[in-house]
């Protein structure tokens, strides 16, 4: 939110409010927006890293008024950030595990980072002939990397160069929900198209599961059930001296729900 500080008289509403200025959201990668973020890898407290960075900061929150935030953002001093196993315990959808200030290379080591994650997916499919687990383990259960070949997907092809990415499925574990339906969980490396990893895209990818199951495969519902990070930290937390050296630029990075 963009906003300045009135300095009225006593008769100003404004009068007197902390107005923080510009506000930049920078996040650790990011998922269509029907994607939900689960924590289920890591155990509560999982998810998407980001810094919030505040330009021209008239304030430096302290512990208590970033636990407080967190609290708010949360739904309530009760509510945790996550419920059911998924963030979104405030009406909005949004949660956070925690919040902390930081100093300004936390950012630089958040993109450094980018290329060195592995995505943990859970996906709810659909496939035109019947599965059983005996089936879906012969053919979909791995667990060493499978290659595969990824030309620009059809749905981003208005904003995205037209080329072939090689990308890696690191990890693939079917379940069965009867009939036409399965649940597979995997892990990908950064910059893999699950759903079309899963339809396989009109053939762009290769292989897909539709492909090796050699029927019509759709995905339903796709959730990111966890990120691995490298060795690479986030950031390291900044201190009050080392934020206030920076008066223009001030960061306050977390974790939250893509």
């Amino acid at each position: 939110r963009n906003s300045c500080e009135r300095r009225g008289g006593s008769d100003d509403a404004d009068a007197g409010r902390v107005v923080f200025g510009a506000v930049k959201f920078h996040a650790s990668g990011r998922e269509d927006m029907d994607v939900r973020m689960a924590a289920v890898v890591g155990g509560a407290g999982a998810g998407r890293p980001f810094v919030l960075e505040i330009v021209d900061a008239h304030h430096i929150p302290n512990d208590e008024e970033i636990a407080e935030a967190v609290q708010q953002i949360n739904g309530g001093v009760d509510t945790p950030a996550w419920q059911d196993g998924f963030y979104g315990a405030h009406e909005s959808g949004v949660g956070v595990s925690h919040l902390e200030l930081t100093a300004a290379s936390s950012f630089a080591n958040l993109q450094a980072e980018t290329e060195d994650k592995v995505k943990h997916y859970g996906c709810l499919c659909w496939s035109a002939e019947e599965q059983t687990q005996a089936s879906l383990d012969a053919v979909l259960r791995r667990d060493a990397p499978t290659p595969i070949v990824q030309a620009t997907p059809v749905r981003v092809m208005h904003r995205r160069a037209a080329c072939d990415r090689q990308r890696a499925v690191l990890r693939m574990e079917p379940k069965s929900l009867g009939g036409h339906w399965f649940r597979l969980a995997i892990s990908t490396g950064a910059g893999t198209y699950v759903k079309e990893f899963v339809h396989g895209d009109l053939g762009r990818t290769v292989p897909s599961v539709g492909a090796m199951l050699g029927c019509r495969t759709e995905i339903l519902q796709l959730d990111c059930e966890g990120i691995d990070f490298g060795t690479t930290a986030v950031g390291d937390t900044g201190t009050l001296a080392e934020v206030e050296e920076d008066q223009k630029r001030k960061k306050v990075r977390g974790s939250f729900p893509s």
